[in-house]
């Protein structure tokens, strides 16, 4: 089992991965210092192909479909970056969403631009993961979603369902940040991971 946040950019750019770690690792810095915990991070990158060939310190995130950039946070585990072309089943998926999700409708002509872009990337955590690695990867998303000025979404319990989709710029300031998260399981993880670091 695994954990996802989808992001869906508005504008076309290939985002750096040198530019994604500097910032994302300075967002959970900040956080990190707030909370009174000193942790060492360091990131390697490599890129996965379709045909499982493996390339180290890629340039920019996987451009191409069943190709994923791999971020490895301090060897202790990693986050898997997934590039998605859009569909048809995509579109009927946020018709759907627009119909009963008033953070969807607020966000239609977000919607509606990364629908004529016509391609999303994916971040991904599995399960048993170290702490550290299950807290970074949203600043990862958040990274990646501010740098193409992009949408978070996800449906599977990386955040409160309630609050998405939310962008990037957004979700900067709202992850971790769990007063206003009604989801108990989302509360009750953040917290479990927060003193897994601690200690």
């Amino acid at each position: 089992m695994s954990m996802i946040f989808e992001i869906f950019p508005t504008i076309k750019k290939k985002p750096n991965c040198e530019e994604i770690i500097k910032y994302s690792v300075e967002l959970f810095s900040e956080f990190l210092k707030r909370k009174n915990i000193s942790q060492r991070i360091d990131i390697t990158t490599k890129e996965v192909t379709a045909d499982n060939e493996v390339y180290s310190n890629p340039i920019s995130l996987a451009l191409k479909e069943n190709y994923y950039t791999v971020f490895n946070l301090n060897g202790e585990g990693e986050v898997y970056v997934f590039y998605h072309e859009l569909t048809e089943l995509d579109k009927d998926f946020w018709d759907e969403e627009l119909q009963g999700n008033t953070h969807a409708q607020s966000m239609k002509e977000k919607v509606d631009a990364n629908l004529k872009i016509g391609y999303s990337w994916s971040v991904k955590r599995t399960m048993g993961q170290p702490a550290i690695v299950s807290l970074y990867y949203g600043y990862l998303a958040i990274g990646i979603a501010i740098l193409t000025d992009g949408l978070i979404y996800s449906d599977d319990g990386a955040w409160d369902y309630s609050r998405l989709p939310i962008w990037g710029e957004d979700f900067k300031t709202e992850y971790l940040s769990i007063k206003n998260i009604s989801d108990t399981i989302v509360k009750d993880n953040v917290e479990k991971w927060l003193d897994e670091l601690k200690n």
